[in-house]
């Protein structure tokens, strides 16, 4: 048997998103020497090549994110029986879904310990009623099988104690990336050329899969009203996912598919960076977006929904604009701002009161190894 600690992360899928990476990040970083790191996940996604080669990606065939009870079911089988035959001393979950059924296995496989990070939860005041009730009756229920939470935005944080998700038992963790990347200036033009983007073009750009938490609907009604007043604005959104064909069908109507890049998912997103002159995010609701930090990073202004997550990142007037979630005419009027007063984007892009060492990858890695330590001791002395 190893010496080292086992440790078992479970995500739902490998699409490019901040939670995926950053798990990713965790498994392949975790100190060698002290610990031995496997991550399950359903099938698909971009990421899907990442650990592969290794042995320590482990697919779960019937883990996936819709709501089936028969396939759910066949899902937790699965993953009791693969963490039983890991014999991991921590079980480290990710994502709604995956957070729900792999914290449930856990416990059915008597692992020691049980951890979940909440990289947004899965209620939101934008869903239907009786889908709200019923993400937050299921977050309650899991609570008690939960040792520790781990939150990348402090809304969340404050909020899961308020509703009494989490009892004291809870640490924030920025989701962390490779600063590096984002902090040095890029070739704007070669990125303009790569996504076939005018050179004098104002260019807005979303970093998003095309899910309807991203909002994405209500970024097209907001575009064609800045199209209608300014056609030399340009969208680039860096993403996919199986909102795409709607999307596409919602910018031919408008008439405005032309003034948009729908590039896929881009590996390198400081690429994409590079090409824009503003960031923008009308998402209905988050944990705490990457992508905010790393345009932020790349000293781009940002116009994003005024939501919990976004104002830990954005601060309307000093380094951007927060809009309501649902004001189409006040992501427009922000934009068009911008767009016609570049010493207004100077000022609001210079802004320079901002800390982000806590989001370096680094950080994000020995803040886990160190919880992990801390809470396998607790574990030992319960036991005892």
């Amino acid at each position: 048997m190893s010496r080292r600690i086992v440790v078992v992360h479970v995500i739902t899928k490998l699409e490019l998103g901040g939670a995926q990476l950053n798990t990713l990040h965790t498994v392949e970083h975790l100190d060698p020497a002290r610990f031995e790191a496997y991550l399950l996940c359903g099938p698909g996604g971009v990421l899907r090549s990442r650990l592969a080669d290794e042995g320590r990606q482990i697919v779960v065939p019937a883990l996936g994110r819709e709501i089936r009870p028969g396939r759910d079911l066949r899902a937790l089988w699965q993953l009791r029986r693969l963490l039983r035959r890991i014999g991991p001393q921590i079980v480290h979950t990710h994502s709604s879904k995956a957070g729900i059924l792999g914290r449930l296995a856990a416990r059915l496989a008597k692992t020691p310990v049980v951890v979940h990070t909440v990289h947004g939860f899965s209620f939101s005041p934008r869903q239907p009623l009786l889908q709200r009730r019923f993400y937050r009756l299921a977050e309650r229920l899991c609570r008690g099988l939960t040792d520790h939470f781990i939150f990348v935005s402090r809304a969340d944080q404050e909020l899961a104690e308020r509703l009494k998700l989490a009892r004291g038992n809870s640490s924030l963790l920025r989701s962390g990336f490779p600063l590096e990347k984002f902090s040095a200036a890029g070739d704007a033009a070669a990125a303009r050329a790569r996504f076939e983007l005018p050179a004098d073009a104002f260019v807005c750009g979303t970093i998003a899969p095309f899910k309807p938490q991203k909002g994405l609907l209500r970024l097209a009604e907001a575009a064609e009203r800045v199209i209608a007043r300014n056609p030399a604005v340009h969208f680039l959104i860096a993403g996919d996912g199986e909102g795409r064909p709607r999307l596409e069908a919602e910018l031919r109507q408008r008439g405005i598919e032309k003034n948009f890049r729908l590039p896929g998912f881009v590996s390198d997103v400081e690429s994409a960076m590079d090409a824009c002159d503003i960031g923008v995010s009308t998402a209905l609701w988050e944990g705490l977006p990457q992508s905010l930090v790393q345009l932020r990073l790349k000293g781009k202004a940002i116009v994003a929904s005024d939501i919990p997550g976004n104002r830990e990142i954005v601060r309307h007037g000093e380094n951007g604009f927060l809009v309501a979630w649902d004001d189409a005419n006040g992501y427009a009027d922000a934009i068009l701002q911008l767009a016609a007063d570049p010493a207004l984007r100077r000022r609001l892009e210079s802004f320079a009161n901002e800390d982000f060492s806590a989001w370096s990858a680094e950080a994000l890695v020995t803040g886990q190894e160190d919880l992990y330590r801390r809470l396998l001791v607790g574990s030992w002395t319960r036991e005892r």
